[in-house]
């Protein structure tokens, strides 16, 4: 499926737009305004930005937008994280939530790739960097995004986040246990993507290690091999499989391959982007073709007919990580 244009995709993200940034949920595919908009897709707006621009100039004209989306988040020392209809920030957020941790992944990359913008990003980096204690926090997420954001900025100071990550594993792991918490939640293949940057950086073996025996372990806990497709934690056990889950591992075993030249994770990766095709456990499509738009879970009855923007940005992420493989 990886031969797909995401062309679709991107006009569905340009529609999900406008003259304040990109819009958090849709009903069907039709916007939902009155849900408002949140920093956490707007940070991963960006990094769609920046690695599909060369190829869809039209997103040049929509980056701006996501970018002082994230500027106007910053606000008396915070970074709040959902605008509400009425442009007021909801008050009741978490401060070093994962929205930080993705502005800060964003930013790096503007750091690295855009140097018109450099110094600007720069200065709001070092801002937000700030707002985050290592001692105090406990959001592993948000842990793993900083990480990916310093690989292009600040890279000696990975070491920081990896180490916490690393703690976290080593106080969790029990017998056959092999994970960084006592249960799987969301996002999962993100932790141990973050250690395979921090060994790309580092170069510190223990890294490579512990986040290749993570991800096997969690490739044994959501690959069935029976059926040769995988199965997310969801909110209901088998269901309430989110896009964001197959998204993050794609990116995970893409990378994977890479340092590892280990043919098992290429084929994952193909297993995991094949889950949006109907590769899962109702071998349902998750992809609107008609409106590009990605549905936004897999429930008992059917697939969820909503279709988000944290939907279609994990398939366009996922979709890059893929194509760079080849």
């Amino acid at each position: 499926m990886i031969g797909q244009n995401p062309t679709n995709q991107v006009n569905y993200l340009l529609k999900l737009t406008d003259s304040i940034g990109l819009i958090e949920h849709c009903c069907l595919d039709k916007p939902n305004y009155i849900e408002g908009y949140c920093v956490d897709d707007n940070a991963r707006a960006i990094q769609v930005c920046l690695r599909y621009q060369s190829q869809f100039p039209v997103l040049k004209n929509a980056f701006p937008l996501y970018y002082h989306f994230i500027k106007s988040a910053y606000k008396n020392k915070l970074l709040y994280n959902d605008l509400n209809l009425d442009n007021s920030w909801q008050q009741i957020f978490e401060r070093d939530g994962e929205h930080l941790g993705r502005s800060l992944a964003a930013l790096g990359e503007i750091i690295k790739f855009e140097p018109s913008l450099s110094l600007d990003a720069t200065n709001l980096f070092n801002q937000l960097y700030r707002l985050i204690n290592p001692k105090t926090s406990h959001h592993l997420r948000t842990f793993a995004q900083i990480i990916l954001g310093l690989q292009y900025y600040q890279s000696e100071n990975i070491k920081i986040w990896a180490d916490l990550l690393v703690s976290h594993y080593k106080k969790n792991k029990i017998n056959s246990w092999n994970w960084f918490e006592p249960q799987l939640s969301h996002d999962n293949g993100r932790l141990p993507l973050a250690l395979l940057i921090a060994y790309q950086i580092t170069h510190k073996s223990s890294y490579l290690k512990i986040a290749l025996e993570s991800l096997d372990f969690l490739t044994k806990q959501t690959f069935n091999k029976e059926t040769n497709c995988f199965v997310f934690p969801g909110n209901k056990k088998f269901f309430g499989q989110q896009p964001i889950e197959a998204g993050s591992m794609v990116e995970t075993y893409s990378l994977a391959f890479h340092l590892t030249r280990d043919r098992k994770y290429f084929q994952l990766s193909e297993n995991a982007f094949n889950w949006y095709y109907g590769q899962n456990v109702l071998g349902l499509s998750l992809v609107n073709s008609k409106t590009g738009g990605i549905y936004d879970g897999l429930e008992k009855d059917g697939v969820n007919l909503n279709q988000g923007a944290e939907s279609v940005l994990s398939y366009l992420l996922a979709f890059n990580s893929l194509k760079n493989l080849r």
